[in-house]
């Protein structure tokens, strides 16, 4: 699993990335804690980075130049990691932010079908009301491993038939943030494991068109436990 995560070459800098006009910024305040669903506006290297500043709430935040943040994006197949702070709010035509250009960041590329060991609770519920005839919805069920293309469920009874869609609940911590993810799924496998003193029924599933904040949380979470997987990290929670 080693090689599932390949770093680039020589610390490479954001403008070796080549993010996107548009791409989506994940900010962290520090204090207080808060998320911000941000977008890349533009940047000039070693100078700033310009980005939008709508909270999650879709309200702007109340913050001062100056204050520090946590940065996560996705760029093509790298997620990059990166600390920075507000240099300086503008507020017309419309809220936006120069933050710090990073000197430093992490970027790692993770191959989409790497998968990473886990031992979350989620909940799965049919696709549509009334479209499945399997079961009683919601069910629970564990997930003992997840990749950014999908995931593996253990649960004490089938949950359909390989080519039924579901959605999927799970939560996450990343940095020590809990995230929730909700994921519509499709069932790829089902495997019978017979285990005392009941059976286990262990489904492989896909997951299907992830909106930018959830593949963005997705790959977050699958680096880090990746991270805790190798040692590099110890262990959270």
């Amino acid at each position: 699993m080693k090689e599932a995560l390949k770093k680039l070459p020589d610390s490479p800098t954001l403008a070796e990335l080549k993010p996107q006009v548009g791409e989506k910024i994940q900010l962290e305040l520090r204090s207080p804690t808060g998320r911000i669903s941000s977008r890349l506006l533009g940047f000039k290297e070693g100078a700033s980075l310009m980005v939008t500043a709508v909270s999650t709430t879709g309200r702007v935040p109340v913050v001062k130049e100056g204050q520090r943040l946590n940065a996560r994006m996705i760029s093509g197949n790298y997620i990059a990691a990166f600390s920075t702070r507000i240099l300086k709010i503008q507020n017309t035509p419309f809220t936006y932010w120069h933050l710090e250009y990073p000197q430093q960041l992490e970027a790692r590329r993770i191959r989409k079908h790497t998968r990473v060991p886990v031992s979350l609770k989620v909940s799965m519920d049919e696709y549509e009301e009334g479209s499945s005839t399997v079961g009683i919805w919601p069910c629970s069920g564990f997930c003992t491993d997840i990749s950014l293309v999908g995931a593996c469920i253990e649960v004490s009874s089938p949950l359909g038939k390989i080519g039924d869609q579901l959605y999927l609940t799970l939560r996450v911590s990343v940095a020590d943030i809990d995230q929730i993810i909700l994921a519509p799924i499709i069932i790829r496998n089902i495997n019978q494991i017979e285990t005392d003193p009941v059976n286990v029924y262990r489904h492989g599933v896909e997951f299907l068109e992830l909106d930018e904040d959830t593949r963005l949380i997705l790959a977050s979470f699958v680096y880090q436990q990746f991270l805790v997987e190798t040692g590099s990290i110890d262990e959270l929670g």
